[in-house]
């Protein structure tokens, strides 16, 4: 698994080591006990340990930059100057986060003996303002983030969300988007500036040949076709009209898809296809949908209609969620105060309570050639819907809402959709959703996850417009 790798630094007022016996000691103690709250699992730490110097602040950004950190945590361990922090970060383009994070969750006055008791113990917020206004008039990317190491703190819950957060930015940094075919005829919000898209966030797009997926799948073994065969056992309940041969072929385009996924190093797929098949392509398109969800459902992120930006924005909540779809507003149900949500095609297993029932469509609506419909259906509950838009100036947006997953009557035609509410009138909220241009396609997973995205945000420099925010139980 690729981990992000982050910096770590602490301040401190170099004068009061010589003032206060043990203060020092004990910081670099804190300074550990912080570092061990982060998930080794999901980052690398470049950790250049107490910062009390201009010229150690010198060299540690010169460090973080030999490194290419994607973030900065600093962690105020005592008041200190902002000149420890100011030169980390001048010659650096990544965001830092200060965390504000005391050891005790709050001071024994009683055995506060003197001042070194209070200033090595509880004085970490004495200089966030500072460090923050110099961040600011630096024109840097800065968040706070304040809390405690004592039992009961939700400091690795807020650390996670960073974690999370320095992880995507370097996904999308390190890989790459695999498009087949183009975007949909005429769905102008579709279209892209490939540079800027490789500007923003890294990513290359590579733009495949159809016949690729057939020429790699016919390189699959025996034994990785039986796998898939079975993975789509744990996937589908099988029609009766799906037969054997269908079955081996679905899972060779898999097969197909998985070795193009690891040429190209791709992190997502963007898919349309848009013509009449040739007789070598038939059989082809009608696998796309179940081929592309055993994918979907090992972690590959994947846009119906070409739509890049959708892609990318998967590519953010399958991190953050572990399960992701394709969505777009469907219809309003005015009775219920519910709008329904879904889309055709591929879909994450994941999301669903249980397995689709895999058949045949002769017709996709919108589309050329036929198909295998996949309808999953969600159990109700907490849900995200997360868009990624361009905005006039060219910088890119995102738009996101938190709602609730209802039961309740869906269509059956083929699709996953579902019936969600959200916690302000329907018609408010899509008229609301709709103000931001949030393009076409949104994406849609379980749990709330507005938390996480303001750091995801801030990490990669996008504006992030909540449109709803679900209310959370309290500890």
């Amino acid at each position: 698994m690729r981990k992000a790798t982050v910096g770590f630094m602490a301040v401190g007022l170099q004068p009061y080591w010589g003032q206060f016996e043990g203060m020092r000691e004990n910081c670099e103690f804190h300074h550990q006990e912080l570092k061990g709250k982060f998930n080794s699992d999901k980052v690398e730490i470049e950790d250049v340990g107490i910062i009390d110097s201009e010229e150690l602040a010198r060299e540690a950004g010169k460090t973080f930059e030999e490194k290419k950190v994607e973030v900065i945590f600093c962690q105020m361990l005592t008041y200190a100057a902002s000149v420890y922090i100011a030169p980390v970060v001048r010659n650096l383009s990544v965001p830092v986060v200060i965390l504000n994070v005391q050891y005790k969750k709050a001071l024994d006055y009683a055995n506060v003996k003197g001042i070194g008791d209070w200033l090595g113990e509880g004085i970490t917020c004495a200089g966030v303002p500072e460090a923050t206004a110099v961040l600011s008039c630096l024109g840097k990317q800065f968040a706070v983030v304040t809390g405690h190491m004592e039992k009961g703190s939700d400091i690795v819950e807020k650390l996670e969300d960073w974690c999370d957060a320095a992880l995507i930015k370097s996904t999308l940094a390190n890989g790459n988007l695999g498009l087949f075919g183009h975007p949909y005829q005429g769905m102008m919000d579709l279209c892209v500036n490939e540079s800027r898209i490789f500007e923003k966030f890294g990513t290359y797009v590579y733009h495949l040949d159809w016949e690729e997926i057939i020429r790699e799948g016919e390189k699959a073994s025996s034994e990785d076709v039986q796998k898939r065969i079975d993975e789509m056992g744990r996937t589908f309940d099988l029609d009766s009209q799906v037969q054997e041969a269908d079955i081996a072929y679905i899972a060779r385009t898999a097969e197909g898809l998985e070795r193009i996924a690891e040429k190209y190093r791709l992190h997502s797929f963007a898919t349309h296809y848009e013509f009449d098949a040739p007789e070598s392509q038939v059989d082809l398109v009608a696998a796309l949908n179940p081929a592309m969800t055993l994918m979907m459902t090992e972690g590959m992120a994947n846009a119906p209609e070409g739509d890049i930006k959708s892609a990318l924005a998967m590519v953010i909540m399958r991190a953050l969620a572990g399960n992701a779809m394709t969505a777009e507003l469907y219809s309003m149900d005015f009775t219920d105060g519910i709008c329904l949500i879904g889309h055709s095609g591929a879909c994450d297993a994941n999301i669903s309570r249980e397995k689709a029932v895999l058949k045949m469509s002769n017709v996709f609506h919108g589309k050329s050639g036929k198909g295998y419909m996949t309808q999953f259906h969600l159990e109700s509950g907490a849900v995200t819907m997360l868009a990624l838009t361009e905005k006039a100036d060219g910088n890119y947006k995102l738009v996101a809402a938190e709602g609730m997953s209802v039961e309740g009557p869906v269509l059956q035609l083929g699709d996953t959709n579902l019936r969600v509410k959200f916690p302000m009138d329907m018609e408010e909220f899509v008229n609301a959703w709709s103000m931001e241009g949030p393009s076409h396609h949104g994406v849609l997973s379980k749990g709330l996850h507005v938390r996480k995205l303001r750091a995801v945000a801030k990490v990669l420099g996008l504006e992030l417009k909540v449109i709803t925010e679900q209310e959370r139980r309290s500890k």
